[in-house]
């Protein structure tokens, strides 16, 4: 009899076995789907195949899994001195099958040599058939095979259980098995090892957890001790948690003494740091003085927050006085953007539109112009096109165009020489362009600027040099700009008030804000953000938004955009005690001048039908915005809700 022709036997006689087993109802489910599997593999169930790997490999292999057997040793140890007396391994196998470690040895058992568990084996059911370790692989779930259940007749002396263990985002990682000879079988082998391989993955998930904590931490701590400048941390009671070696030698002390004390003990009851923690209002080069005015430094400070948004302390970056002075007296104090895209809130089709923009933008070094109306947060999305960019690290420098007079602006920008016009400082001044030199200038309301200035500025783009008032010496320029605008500036070049060749300069990547009126569907998220940050700011606790209150919101035009949503937030606020709710009554909203209502029709109906068409009217009228509604009804703000509850008005 040839060798295909003997397999071929051999697994004819597994399925009449497998089926007269089925049958007397020997076989548990798990186990009888195994043999189905070999079967359908066609897995000889008297032919070893040997997939053991070499020594070197399974060196490899035990070092890729060094943690999970680090971890699981203790305990595989103490679930063995349990069991000794009746002589059961415990084995540890990977997620392929291959045995990593085995405790125990079989001093009694009489089964075959191809039954023996060691290190560097294979397991899976394609060569081992139904098994504990090979079928829980599968399976995934902690499972028994006894005895007749095994596929291989070489396997079956053993009575074997076995329970996964997972990693914390439930990959499955390898399987705990206990296994010895059938005698021994009793049901308290599967509940120690579900025990076992539960302790494994709690202890595995610590492991790792610290591992990755204390990696974050030493690459954090080595940043902060490495720095330039000095940096101060503190939590929400004013307590120094982390102050490092520049910081120390600036504000003159110890910095393992300074850990631990109250902020006020260093720098007094007048700290800005304390000033920030109250108030939540970030500072920048604010001059600190300590030791009765022998030590001066300067101060940069804002506030730290946890993935919920709760504020978790603030973190106060120190600069010498020396050089702290000279920047502040020539006017070129280092400004950094603070904002970044994952503080631009809004999940509409229109915001995720701009935000795509945006990000595309970062990634670029070409001039970008934003459009948006006044309020709906242009320099937020400079700010955080800056910091995803590879200039991050260097300066943003905001300049507004339409604040600054048209005789000053060109001194603004490109700064002056000592003695170019009265007035004019010692020294000279440097200009935002060469204080943002290697960063980003943002020219917001762009629109404003004057006709003369544009031609310089647009000499600057082409050139990429300037040279300062009164001065004939050109600076070499590698800077980005991000450009900003209210105004309709196409309609500007027609009018002949924007220069047409500027505008093609600037308008190389379009950023189009939405309006907040475009964008309701955000108007939830916004508010919420609002309302938990100034609330924390206010010490207003945990303050909760009415359905009401956000309808009577989706109703108004917002001409004012974010900014405007932002003050009506913090006006309802200071009306709110703590852990209050913001209502629709306490919607304090600028009405807008409407068309006055047609005149009524003339004929005679139930005034119920004329009060729900007069109400229904109003509402048409107004788009739905409820002040000008209850305007155009002369009835008030709570008399036009009860109504469109009364009459189930859909607005």
């Amino acid at each position: 009899m040839s060798c295909n022709e003997l397999i071929k036997t051999d697994v004819m006689s597994a399925l009449d076995e497998h089926d007269m087993e089925l049958q007397t109802g020997r076989f548990s489910q798990v186990a009888a789907n195994s043999w189905k599997r070999c079967l359908k593999l066609k897995v000889n169930p008297s032919r070893h195949v040997r997939a053991d790997i070499s020594a070197r490999e399974l060196e490899k292999r035990i070092a890729a899994h060094d943690d999970l057997v680090k971890v699981a040793t203790p305990t595989m140890e103490n679930i063995y001195n349990f069991v000794n007396d009746a002589d059961l391994q415990v084995v540890l196998s990977d997620n392929h099958g291959y045995l990593l470690k085995v405790l125990g040895g079989k001093k009694t058992s009489q089964c075959s040599p191809h039954a023996q568990l060691y290190p560097g084996g294979n397991w899976t059911e394609s060569l081992r058939g139904t098994n504990a370790i090979g079928t829980c692989l599968v399976e995934k779930k902690p499972l028994k095979i006894h005895a007749a259940e095994h596929f291989f007749e070489d396997n079956r002396s053993l009575n074997c259980s076995a329970a996964p263990i997972f990693s914390a985002d439930g990959e499955l990682l390898a399987v705990l098995n206990l296994t010895g000879d059938q005698q021994y079988a009793n049901d308290l082998t599967l509940g120690m090892v579900v025990a076992g391989a539960n302790a494994i993955e709690n202890q595995l998930q610590l492991h790792r957890a610290n591992t990755k904590l204390f990696a974050s931490y030493k690459y954090s701590d080595t940043i902060i001790r490495t720095m330039s400048e000095g940096l101060i941390s503190v939590d929400p009671k004013g307590l120094i948690t982390q102050l490092n070696t520049v910081g120390a030698r600036i504000i003159g002390i110890n910095a393992r003494d300074a850990v631990g004390q109250h902020i006020s003990e260093l720098l007094g009851e007048n700290a800005p740091l304390l000033d920030l923690l109250r108030t939540g209002v970030g500072y920048e080069n604010k001059e600190v003085v300590t030791d009765g005015g022998k030590r001066t430094f300067y101060s940069s400070a804002t506030l730290l927050h946890d993935d919920y948004g709760n504020m978790i302390g603030a973190v106060s970056v120190l600069r010498n006085s020396k050089v702290s002075k000279r920047n502040v007296r020539q006017g070129t104090t280092v400004q950094q953007a603070r904002y970044s895209f994952d503080e631009i809130i809004g999940n509409s089709e229109a915001m995720l539109k701009t935000k795509t923009m945006a990000e595309i933008a970062a990634k670029s070094m070409s001039t970008v112009l934003i459009h948006g109306e006044s309020g709906t947060g242009k320099e937020l999305i400079a700010q955080g096109i800056h910091n995803a960019s590879p200039r991050h690290a260097q300066p943003f420098v905001a300049v507004n165009c339409a604040a600054i007079t048209e005789t000053l602006l060109e001194s603004e920008l490109f700064g002056y020489e000592e003695g170019s016009f009265t007035g004019a400082k010692k020294g000279g001044h440097p200009g935002k362009v060469e204080i943002a030199n290697g960063g980003t200038l943002f020219l917001d309301e762009i629109g404003d600027m004057p006709l003369q200035m544009q031609v310089k500025l647009l000499r600057m783009l082409q050139e990429r040099r300037i040279c300062r008032v009164g001065s004939t010496e050109e600076v070499s320029l590698d800077i980005r700009i991000i450009a900003a605008t209210h105004k309709d500036i196409k309609k500007g070049v027609q009018d002949g008030t924007f220069r047409k060749d500027l505008y093609y300069r600037l308008n190389v990547l379009p950023i189009t804000i939405p309006a907040l009126r475009e964008r309701l569907d955000d108007l939830p998220d916004l508010a919420e953000y609002m309302v938990k940050k100034l609330s924390e700011r206010f010490g207003k606790g945990s303050v909760s938004i009415s359905s009401m209150f956000l309808r009577a919101c989706r109703s108004y035009d917002w001409p004012g955009n974010i900014r405007e949503l932002e003050n009506v937030i913090e006006r309802a606020l200071n009306m709110v005690d703590e852990g209050g709710k913001l209502t629709a009554e306490l919607l304090d909203l600028d009405p807008v001048e409407l068309a006055p209502v047609g005149e009524a029709d003339g004929s005679v109906r139930p005034l119920k039908e004329m009060e729900l068409e007069m109400v229904t009217r109003a509402l048409d009228i107004s788009r739905g915005n409820i002040v000008h509604a209850s305007t155009l009804l002369g009835i008030s703000r709570n008399t036009i809700y009860r109504k469109i509850k009364e009459y189930d008005i859909v607005i």
